[in-house]
């Protein structure tokens, strides 16, 4: 995977605490940040011709799965059934059209565009070798860092199964085809996404024209910034990372005036996000509106405990949680020990992790309203709250990108 030309040391720079490394460039061994314990390199060597055959069965699966029938539903005579894209063409006839493109693009869209980019890189690599990577290459390397945290269909299938718990005791539900073919699109697409490390992507970067530095010290205090996509080192000056031509303002944005309006956004999308009806339910011609608080507390009255909990968990504690542990981790001054920064640290990260599975909710509403569509007899609409719930997920989710960890790390250039 490495030019023959490409320097033995390939020099990047933490993301967490801005320290500068020197790694081998061809070790399979996990290397991690001296400073802050960051996995900085290493992982099993994966052939291009297996991830190459996981992207394409993965694409495949996620293509047919959007066409197939998904799951149906028979009650009171009258039989529906939904596919995927039904989730979005509903939404968008109910004149939810940013919600129909949020659940469009995070459970088909950003994911197939994922495993297109990977397929083309490893298929690149298998053609041309040892050559360096093109521009077009380069932006897809660039491509498959940025699309992998707004990849949601894992969190989608945990949605559908609360939604059909949900309408199950209501009416009598079917699994169709497409489901389990969908279920298979997920886990090949979780295979493709643990197996290609941005660690292995770097390999195929060029890696000439470093600016001068040295390991062992931070960036910041020799004039140098890292990139956000490879981390390689870059003059403060510089407006394109030399290796992988990514821009350096992201790596500028990184700030905590940014993150606090974000987090006060989230927070104030919150409020209406469970005080107004997150879906209407039409049965026998009566209208019932229902929060997410509502939705939780019908789950639990009807018996299915351990999914109120989930549905509780996903849609009020983490995203109350994640607002107040930001801004806790904001407020939290730099003068800490190795051991309260690691803690920092590693609440952050779970953090960061954890907030795309808020989306749950949404995804529960986008199925109940193209499944369940019988008119008066029984029909599900989306309520005011999906899309204020949906941008304070979105909201948060940006907060914690933005988030600065290095800030931790001020007054401890040794630790």
């Amino acid at each position: 995977m490495v030019n023959r030309k490409t320097p033995a040391i390939n020099r990047v720079v933490c993301p967490d605490c801005d320290w500068l490394v020197d790694i081998s460039a061809t070790t399979r061994k996990s290397v991690r940040c001296p400073r802050c314990g960051h996995r900085l390199a290493g992982g099993k060597a994966v052939s291009a011709n297996s991830i190459l055959a996981l992207a394409l069965t993965a694409l495949l699966l996620g293509l047919v799965s959007l066409w197939l029938p998904f799951v149906g539903y028979s009650a009171n005579g009258v039989t529906q059934s939904m596919s995927l894209l039904d989730t979005s063409r509903e939404l968008m006839h109910f004149h939810e059209r940013l919600l129909a493109i949020l659940v469009l693009f995070t459970i088909a869209v950003i994911p197939l565009l994922y495993l297109l980019a990977v397929s083309w890189v490893f298929l690149r690599q298998l053609v041309a070798g040892s050559k360096p990577p093109g521009p077009i290459t380069l932006y897809l390397i660039r491509t498959l860092v940025q699309l992998r945290v707004w990849m949601m269909a894992d969190v989608f299938l945990l949605g559908a199964l609360v939604s059909l718990i949900k309408i199950s005791g209501l009416a009598s539900v079917t699994l169709d085809t497409g489901f389990y073919s969908f279920i298979a699109f997920v886990i090949m697409l979780l295979i493709v996404a643990d197996k290609v490390s941005r660690y292995q992507l770097w390999h195929l970067l060029p890696q000439q024209q470093a600016p001068a530095a040295t390991s062992g010290q931070t960036a910041s205090s020799q004039g140098l910034i890292g990139c956000i996509c490879c981390h390689a080192p870059n003059s403060k000056q510089a407006e394109h990372c030399w290796r992988c031509g990514e821009s350096l303002m992201l790596s500028r944005w990184r700030g905590s005036k940014l993150t606090i309006a974000l987090l006060i956004a989230a927070a104030l999308m919150l409020i209406p996000a469970h005080l107004l009806p997150v879906m209407e339910t039409t049965n026998l011609g009566r209208t019932y509106p229902s929060t997410i608080i509502a939705g939780v507390l019908d789950l639990w009255r009807s018996g299915d405990v351990p999914i109120a909990i989930i549905v509780f968990v996903a849609s009020l504690v983490i995203p109350v949680a994640k607002i107040l542990v930001l801004l806790v981790l904001l407020w939290a001054s730099s003068g800490a020990d190795k051991r309260q920064l690691k803690q920092r640290l590693w609440l952050y990260k779970v953090t960061d992790w954890i907030g795309r599975w808020s989306m749950i909710d949404i995804f529960v509403v986008a199925v109940l309203v193209a499944l369940v569509r019988s008119g008066q007899l029984m029909s599900v609409y989306p309520g005011n709250a999906a899309l204020a719930f949906a941008l304070t997920v979105i909201l948060t989710m940006l907060a914690a990108m933005t988030f600065d960890t290095r800030r931790f790390f001020k007054d401890k250039e040794n630790l």
